[in-house]
């Protein structure tokens, strides 16, 4: 199912959903049916305000009570938060106001500041500005797309935009692709498994023999 069906199916509980789980695109598509009054603008920007603010909600709560444990056991996720622990060292505020808008670092973040000691009040506060300013950006920005679109090629506005926006879409979902493979490829992390692997097996023997 595309986004636009997807939309046109279960309206702002698809931004609900999507903003959630990351949603950039989503919020955009929205946006651009907003500025063709299919959607209401104020209940897209309110829709990904809070989908997005309650989705690393949950992740900083995950970090906060499970993060230690999940490193150890998922070596792939032990890579990708060694820069966001570099960078919420050096810049604490100024990266929980901004890592949504950093490309790659949008889920592991709070997940990586909810295990830096940081008080659930203090990351809401934080979150829920950022999360305001990016629903703001990006369904404003989809509107805006979609009207400036429509004013300079005419009828046509709407296959081309969608089109474009559908493009874009793939290219993200082969980035992900892409960032994954190489993830798989690289030897730290196969090393990783490796050293997983030994110490799962050196417990298993270890509770066969206590039987």
């Amino acid at each position: 199912m595309s986004l636009e069906e997807l939309l046109q199916s279960w309206g702002y509980v698809a931004i609900l959903i999507g903003t959630f789980l990351e949603g950039e695109t989503i919020v955009i598509f929205a946006g651009v049916f907003a500025s063709q009054g299919m959607m209401s603008l104020p209940w897209v920007f309110t829709f990904a305000l809070f989908g997005t603010f309650f989705g690393d909600q949950v992740y900083f709560t995950i970090g906060k009570r499970w993060g230690s444990r999940l490193l150890y056991s998922h070596p792939t996720l032990k890579r990708k938060t060694r820069s966001v622990f570099r960078l919420l060292k050096k810049y604490e505020t100024g990266f929980i106001l901004s890592f949504r808008f950093v490309y790659g670092l949008r889920n592991v973040s709070p997940f990586v500041i909810g295990m830096n000691g940081i008080s659930h009040p203090r990351f809401a506060a934080l979150n829920f500005i950022a999360a305001f300013v990016w629903a703001t950006i990006f369904a404003g920005g989809g509107y805006v797309l979609g009207k400036t679109l429509e004013s300079f090629i005419g009828r046509l506005h709407g296959v081309i935009l969608l089109g474009i926006l559908g493009f874009v879409a793939l290219l993200s979902v082969i980035s992900v692709v892409i960032n994954r493979m190489r993830g798989n490829r690289d030897p730290r992390i196969q090393r990783l498994r490796r050293i997983q692997a030994i110490r799962q097996g050196r417990r298993a023997a270890a509770a066969t023999a206590e039987k």
